[in-house]
């Protein structure tokens, strides 16, 4: 069995060690890493291992569509991840369990941008935020959403907007104000980050529900940032279209 491993310390580590073993036991296995990481690398393998936190699995989960990642904790005493549940002292036993057939895996919901159109990569795994490029500056926006064939627009300022998985709820969403929702649930939820309500403004769209016919549609009245994921950033220019909406390529993360 072919893998790619996406780890920090391929040589002279305690995971160069463990893999040691588990190529002994008959895994091809080629190194990369979350910084130099490309789909190219993707083509010849049959799984993805990524060993460090949640930022080295989200990177790894990126160029992924139609291969599982297995995720692995490095160091669980400093690193409490939501992805990373296996340790390195497991890895072998669960890599021998795969080659065995008894692989297991959950599938995690992703989110899809379309910026004028055009489908913007990676795939957000757990959250997709856009705000303003100065951070202590409003956000200004004018907010569209399909949600169930009926249409909603309002234009808005607040310090940003968070659209959310159910992976990522617990997260960044969760600390915001949002309330945590399945992995597997077939919808995202968006939420307003502290809404500019004053006698002038008073919204009316501060969270929504975006199923799987649903999208929203965000086009700034100023410069923005789009993040994915807290790793990849696109800036928006005024009057661009953000289309948001859940994604048809789901994660599978072995468990």
């Amino acid at each position: 069995m072919r893998i790619l491993v996406v780890c920090k310390h391929a040589e002279n580590s305690r995971e160069a060690r463990v893999l040691k073993r588990a190529s002994e036991n008959g895994f091809e296995i080629k190194y990369s890493w979350k910084n130099t990481l490309s789909a190219k690398e993707l083509r010849d393998v049959e799984m993805v291992v990524s060993i460090g936190g949640d930022g080295t699995a989200l990177s790894a989960s990126h160029f992924l569509v139609d291969k599982p990642l297995l995720a692995v904790n490095s160091d669980p005493e400093k690193s409490e991840g939501a992805l990373t549940t296996l340790t390195i002292d497991e890895l072998v036993e669960k890599l021998e369990e795969i080659r065995k057939g008894k692989m297991k895996a959950e599938k995690l919901e992703r989110i899809e941008v379309f910026i004028n159109g055009k489908l913007q990569n990676p795939i957000a795994l757990n959250e997709i935020f856009m705000a303003n490029e100065k951070a202590y500056l409003v956000s200004k926006y004018k907010l569209g959403l399909v949600v169930n064939g009926v249409v909603a627009e309002e234009k808005q300022k607040s310090s940003g907007l968070i659209f959310s998985t159910g992976t990522g709820s617990t997260a960044w969403f969760k600390s915001a104000g949002g309330k945590p929702f399945s992995a597997q649930s077939r919808h995202i939820e968006m939420l307003v980050r502290e809404p500019y309500i004053r006698r002038l403004n008073k919204f009316k769209i501060l969270w929504a529900k975006i199923g799987e016919e649903d999208y929203a549609e965000v086009v700034p009245e100023s410069e923005m940032i789009l993040a994915i994921d807290s790793i990849r950033e696109i800036k928006i220019g005024v009057e661009d279209k953000v289309k948001i909406k859940i994604s048809d390529k789901p994660l599978f993360r072995v468990i």
